[in-house]
């Protein structure tokens, strides 16, 4: 696709177009569809960074090119929002195909394939993705921890997990409501210090943290370790995020890991520098887990019972993950897993 960086005058000029036509629907700007620049814009501090654009399930294959202000087409076409309607999300991408194109930052080729991807997209037809946090304090406080460790608000939007000051690790998870099938997307940040790499995780489907679960020990092969957030490690599934060289006592099991279960090494995490903001997709139907790391499917498994946990014979085995439960956030224990995560979102597959 040809397709140059545009002036801020042009994005702006852009802005107020998109911005006049959603009005006309009654319908407000997406939250990256006026980024003036740069620096004053956080809402594309992490920008998508897909390499193409898509619209919810369905890729269009037109190049995801970054605009001025740091946000992609994929920020600016906002195909996640909770579109009132099919034709307003339509009219939407075709305003503002329009308007890059009339600006010399986008071939109308392309603008014909978005505005027709657009069109056969399910978009406004089926459930957008729900917030579970945005960047606020607000949204941040409706989320529970257990275990050791936590999590902290920065101002930047985003939170960061700490360990607890005698190690062990906890889960911030969002206690509001059970999933079955489900896209969860989300962007992380390995924040370690020095030249570390941060060992953390996304946890899905397990039971809720609040006290004792009967069939969901809270051991470690076996060994009790009166940490409530065990119960999501032996009862539901760790996606892993895990850059960390393959040498001396890191863990083996790498970013995309099902932990135990699927394991990925190095490079088929498709690592990045520390301090990328990457996007993060975990789609779970019935029992098979799909990840995709910016917008690539780097791992899938079908969770069939009786699995064992290898190296760990005394836990549950692949038998106790069931068909729902909650989602969180992992603090790992030592202290070079600093992790960062925000725009953490879900969308219902059922």
């Amino acid at each position: 696709m040809s397709i140059a960086h545009p002036t801020r005058s042009t994005v702006a000029r852009l802005s107020v177009t998109a911005a006049a036509v959603l009005a006309t629907f009654g319908l407000a700007a997406p939250a990256c569809a006026a980024p003036p620049t740069a620096d004053d814009d956080p809402t594309c501090t992490a920008p998508d960074s897909r390499p193409t654009v898509v619209f919810l399930d369905a890729d269009t294959g037109v190049e995801n090119a970054t605009l001025a202000g740091g946000c992609t087409l994929n920020d600016v076409l906002d195909d996640e929002r909770a579109w009132e309607n099919h034709g307003r999300f339509v009219a939407h991408v075709t305003q503002v195909s329009k308007d890059l194109v009339a600006d010399g930052e986008l071939s109308r080729t392309d603008a014909r394939t978005l505005t027709s991807a657009a069109a056969r997209s399910e978009v406004g037809t089926v459930t957008g993705y729900e917030p579970l946090f945005d960047g606020t304090q607000e949204s941040f406080a409706a989320w529970a921890y257990a275990g050791d460790g936590g999590f902290d608000h920065v101002d930047d939007g985003s939170i960061r997990s700490r360990v607890g000051a005698d190690g062990g690790f906890g889960t911030l998870w969002y206690p509001h409501e059970e999933y079955t099938d489900f896209s969860l997307r989300l962007k992380f940040r390995d924040d370690a210090p020095g030249d570390l790499r941060g060992n953390s995780g996304v946890q899905v489907r397990f039971p809720e943290l609040w006290r004792p679960v009967e069939g969901c020990p809270t051991t470690f092969n076996g060994s009790e370790t009166g940490n409530l957030s065990w119960i999501a490690v032996n009862c539901g599934h760790e996606i892993q995020i895990n850059d960390s060289p393959e040498t001396g006592s890191n863990d083996p099991r790498k970013t995309g890991s099902i932990y135990g279960f699927a394991d990925l090494d190095l490079a088929q995490a498709m690592p990045t520098p520390k301090g990328t903001w990457n996007d993060l997709e975990i789609r779970v139907v019935g029992q098979h887990y799909t990840v995709l790391r910016n917008g690539v499917v780097i791992n899938e498994f079908e969770n069939v019972p009786g699995l064992p946990f290898p190296g760990r014979p005394n836990d549950p085995d692949s038998s106790s993950r069931g068909l729902s439960g909650y989602v969180g956030l992992q603090a790992h224990g030592s202290a070079p897993d600093v992790v960062s995560f925000r725009d953490v979102r879900i969308r219902s597959l059922s």
